[in-house]
């Protein structure tokens, strides 16, 4: 097998080897915070994630609690995504009328 195929392969990950990797990922970015206080940027990125899962959740529940009986893939990843950008964009609203932040040295 030549290289071209072994590359093509690994970027072929399975969709559960693909989340695996993402929350590992995500684990591993966080761990380089250890020696932060809390309330820092990471606290801010896990919040804003928390908060955009923790939305969703509750929309696609509501969705479901409807009686549905074809349940739509697709309307849930909208909703999903709808949940996110509801989020970010009230995060973006806080921002415009914060005042700077600096890091401390």
């Amino acid at each position: 097998m030549n290289e071209i195929t072994k590359q093509q392969e690994n970027n072929l990950l399975p969709p559960k080897q693909q989340i695996i990797d993402a929350h590992k990922f995500l684990l591993d970015f966080l761990e380089k915070f250890k020696n932060s206080k809390r309330g820092g940027i990471h606290d801010f990125m896990e919040i804003a994630l928390f908060n955009m899962v923790n939305s969703a959740i509750k929309n696609i529940d509501t969705y479901l609690k409807e009686g549905y009986h074809d349940v739509n893939a697709t309307q849930i990843m909208f909703i999903f995504v709808d949940a996110c950008q509801k989020t970010l964009d009230g995060i973006k609203r806080n921002l415009d009328g914060m005042p700077p932040v600096y890091f401390k040295r």
